[in-house]
This record gives C-alpha cells, structure tokens and sequence, in this order.
C-alpha cells in the first residue's frame, strides 16, 4: 500500500512539473493585420497591378500564425508573422484577409481585414505571339471575307443588322491601312496613306473642324499615319486589345478597346461597342 501511495505521489509531482513548465495559459491577443499592397499611393490606391501584398501580424503572446487571404489559396502557416502573397485575378476585387494567432498549448485568436487589390491583365502569350510575330507583325482588313465589317445590337455577338459583302467598302480608304503590331514597348502604327473612314461624328477626334455625321473618308494631314502604344485586357474568358488615344481597327467610331471574338494564327474577329450597337471587323496578318 505504501509503494502505491508512493507512485500516486510521484504522478502527481510530475504533472504539477509539466504543467508549471508550460507557463500560464494565456490567449494571444486579437491579431491585429497590417497589409501593404505593392506600388499603393495616392494615385494607385489598389497598387501598381502587380496583385502582390505583404502582411504583418501583431498579437502578444502568440507563436504560430496562420493566414488564409481569402482567393481560394492554400492557406499559409509560419512562426515568422510577416507573410507575402501573389493574387492572381484580373482587375480590381476585395479580399477578407483571415489571421490566426496561436500561443501555448495551441490557444488561438483570429482577426480579419479586408483589402482593394488591383491586378493587370497579363495576355495569353500565344496571343503575343500571334499580333505581333513576337517581334512586329503587320495586319490589314480582311476585305475579301464575307462579313469583314458589320454591325449589330450591343446585346448580341454576330453582325445581325448588317454585314459587309467583299470589298463592299472599295475606294473609301479603309482597305489600304496596315496596322503595326510591335511586342517591344507595345507599339502600334496606323498606315492610312492620309485617309481614314469612319463615322463623320467621331472622326473629329482626328479633324474638330469636321460637323455632320455619317459615313465618311477623311483626307489629307489630318488622316496621316500616327503611332501610340497599344495593351491588352481581359479575364479567363475574354481578351481585347486596347488602343491608348485614336488607335482602331477598321472603320472609326470613336473607340479603341476591341474584344476578340475569334482569332487563328493569321486572322481575327473583333468586336467593339458604340451605343447603340456593336461594330465588327476582321483582320488578317500580311506578314
């Protein structure tokens, strides 16, 4: 009896020990998330579009830190409370940022945060490759093709209200331009030969002098060649390019973002929107 009263004893003075060496079981505190988007400032107040972000986690008494930041992405688990991460969607979204603080004997806190992340549209480099032959590629419109110009309503994606016959537009200065893709700087150059055509109204862009509206040829200086920078845009689904002042493609309509529709290694279909349709034209590479 004595020899078992012994080892009760002994048990007992060893748990008491592990237990002191634990220390108190206090709970870490509420985190408290500090997050620093790449390239934000006054102008760029969701970042500089790289999606990258950089997250501090204060909390007194922790020692481990989990972050969940609210994509869809495997969470991340560290004894360091300082954390980065790459978003990758397109555009601009707000994520709910999830901290776990945990101390000893895995007691644990959680705080959130919410975050505006901007992130640029990075294109499929097979469409590079395609618009610009990865260096320069030049394009003209596809006048021999049924439907190489067209219209519709802006609800639908087919030329319903009207499609161009080949060489339905001869003589009117628009089968003569060759548009320049450059990949380096993104460079784009509009050969007119000093006539574009386009609708009266929004061909001012290029002559104010102009007044009236319809389908007009517009001649001389004020339709010579010109050359600005051109981007993409986009999601998963979705792809367009986008002109930075009077870029288009095909007639002019005071547009310049244009979604592709279709496209093969020579030849695209675009799509742009003017209320209170939607303008079509397909291209094709001569290089």
């Amino acid at each position: 009896m004595n020899r078992f009263l012994s080892a009760i004893l002994l048990l007992l003075c060893s748990c008491g020990k592990n237990n002191s060496e634990l220390g108190d079981l206090i709970p870490p505190a509420q985190p408290v998330l500090n997050i620093a988007v790449a390239g934000k400032d006054a102008t760029h107040p969701e970042g500089d579009g790289s999606g990258a972000v950089a997250v501090t986690i204060n909390s007194a008494h922790a020692f481990n830190y989990r972050i969940e930041f609210g994509d869809g992405q495997t969470a991340s688990v560290s004894t360091n409370n300082t954390f980065t991460h790459l978003y990758k969607h397109t555009g601009v979204r707000r994520f709910t940022i999830t901290a776990t603080a945990s101390g000893r004997a895995g007691v644990s806190s959680t705080g959130t945060a919410e975050v505006s992340v901007y992130r640029k549209f990075e294109p499929n480099p097979e469409l590079v490759a395609m618009l610009t032959g990865n260096g320069t590629r030049k394009w003209r419109v596809d006048k021999d093709a049924p439907g190489h110009l067209g219209v519709s309503d802006i609800s639908v994606f087919t030329p319903a209200w009207w499609s161009a016959a080949p060489n339905d537009k001869d003589g009117l200065g628009i089968y003569d331009d060759v548009y320049t893709f450059t990949k380096d700087g993104n460079v784009f150059t509009h050969q007119t030969n000093n006539s574009l055509f386009g609708k009266k109204e929004y061909l001012k862009d290029f002559d104010p002098s102009l007044t009236g509206e319809g389908d007009y040829t517009l001649t001389g200086t004020a339709a010579a060649d010109y050359t600005e920078t051109f981007g993409y845009d986009g999601n998963d689904k979705d792809e367009f390019i986008v002109f930075s002042r009077k870029g288009h493609l095909g007639m002019y309509f005071g547009v310049h973002r244009y979604q592709i529709l279709e496209r093969t290694d020579k030849q695209m279909t675009l799509r742009c929107e003017q209320a209170p349709g939607a303008w079509y034209v397909k291209i094709i590479a001569i290089q």
